[in-house]
């Protein structure tokens, strides 16, 4: 469990997404923040500055890939880790985003346990 209340950032429309995700991750030590589209990702990633990013790639306003460029193209945001969380299965979705700089790619549904071991690598690699 983290000590320092590692800050994330979810970013999905799904509501209930949002919940469970902000209750899986408060019960594993996390401080978790939320935004429900491209926008509002791209303006708390640059207040909140949290260490990790959870994002999906259909969102209103900016889709997740806009949201990476938007993140990736700023030096002040450039250097946050971004795991996507996406029903977008297709080779060329998970190739696109990696390539535009996610650190990792999952599938909706995801295994809690998957996630939780992939965030707490990006975390360790990130420092």
């Amino acid at each position: 469990m983290p000590e320092d209340r590692t800050r994330i950032l979810i970013v999905d429309d799904d509501p209930m997404i949002r919940r469970f995700l902000v209750a899986l991750l408060s019960a594993s030590g996390f401080e978790v923040h939320e935004a429900e589209d491209g926008e509002a990702a791209l303006e708390s990633a640059g207040s909140l500055k949290p260490r990790l990013i959870l994002l999906d790639l259909i969102l209103p306003f900016r889709d997740g890939f806009e949201v990476i460029q938007s993140l990736k193209g700023d030096p002040a945001t450039r250097g946050i880790p971004i795991l996507i969380l996406s029903v977008k299965d297709r080779e060329e979705d998970v190739v696109k985003g990696l390539s535009l700089g996610a650190d990792d790619y999952m599938t909706k549904p995801f295994s809690t346990q998957e996630l939780l071991l992939r965030m707490r690598k990006i975390l360790a690699r990130s420092g």
